[in-house]
């Protein structure tokens, strides 16, 4: 993450303690924390060298921000999240001369998650399903060739992605401050004008709620 995206998300987040420390009966404010396995689907072999046999593979991706949640009503609720999240895919391909190399895609988003959030009461605790779509601004993207060589930045993919969200959260500790959750996304529109490209992400977040 670079300093711009770490300072306009330290705002944000002194921004939203500080409205939902004067609204806590109404708000739930929260920290998260996700790692990924990040995938791009559609004509990625395309993009890299489609002259070469070689396979498309995951890699890993972190994700961080805030999280605010608001009643509406007994057992629906609406959630808004603003979060850091890496995503792309590792393309690994023989050269002619035998040499095995890759190509690793890294993209950086700042992402804004909106979704509606159902309660399922369970017989000790309450777990939480959540679907919605997410934007998703572009603010860094690079490729990486090889070992040997340094990440080149790329300039031909779209500004923004827009996706679909899923996600099923189980508190871990009785206090229900701190729950994991199980995290789906996957692009609506091509991030590419050219190439249909899609971001896919999946993996594990953990929350800690302030209030």
């Amino acid at each position: 993450m670079n300093s711009k995206s770490l300072f306009f998300l330290t705002i944000i987040f002194f921004t939203m303690n500080s409205f939902v420390r004067s609204q806590s009966k109404d708000f739930v404010v929260g920290a998260l924390i996700g790692f990924y396995g990040i995938e791009n689907k559609g004509d990625i072999r395309d993009l890299y060298y489609p002259l070469y046999n070689g396979s498309i593979s995951g890699n890993g991706g972190l994700s961080c921000g805030l999280n605010v949640k608001h009643d509406i009503a007994k057992s629906i609720y609406g959630a808004l999240e603003l979060r850091y999240c890496r995503k792309g895919s590792i393309y690994e391909y023989l050269l002619t001369n035998g040499v095995q190399t890759f190509h690793a895609l890294r993209l950086d988003y700042i992402e804004m998650p909106v979704a509606v959030g159902l309660k399922i009461k369970l017989k000790s605790k309450t777990m939480f399903f959540e679907t919605g779509v997410a934007y998703a601004r572009l603010f860094a993207s690079r490729m990486k060739m090889g070992e040997t060589h340094n990440a080149v930045q790329q300039n031909n993919f779209k500004p923004a992605d827009i996706s679909w969200i899923a996600n099923l959260k189980y508190p871990i500790i009785k206090s229900e401050k701190l729950l994991v959750g199980l995290r789906f996304s996957y692009s609506l529109f091509s991030i590419h004008p050219l190439y249909k490209l899609y971001n896919m992400d999946y993996g594990v977040d953990f929350y800690y709620l302030f209030n």
